[in-house]
């Protein structure tokens, strides 16, 4: 019985040993941000200033309701 018990405490001590280093790893230590950037197999990017998320002033002129004034002019009424 004393070799289980000598075997348990040993796996006990290095389950703990792990357990303290992960916890003060986490604890006192910040990664240092940084940016990550990774190229894509077989991906051809887009290399134009206006995209999905920054559409063109022009691209809103479609969307102007009946008789609404064109973007950028003040509305007449009479």
């Amino acid at each position: 019985m004393p070799t289980l018990f000598r075997f348990l405490m040993i796996l006990g001590l290095i389950a703990g040993v792990f357990t303290g280093s992960l916890y003060v790893l986490a604890e006192y230590f910040q990664p240092e941000p940084k940016e990550i950037s990774k190229a894509l197999r077989n991906v051809k990017g887009r290399m134009e200033d206006q995209t999905a998320s920054t559409p063109s002033p022009s691209a809103d002129a479609g969307f102007a309701a009946p008789g609404a004034a064109p973007a950028g002019e003040p509305n007449r009424t009479q």
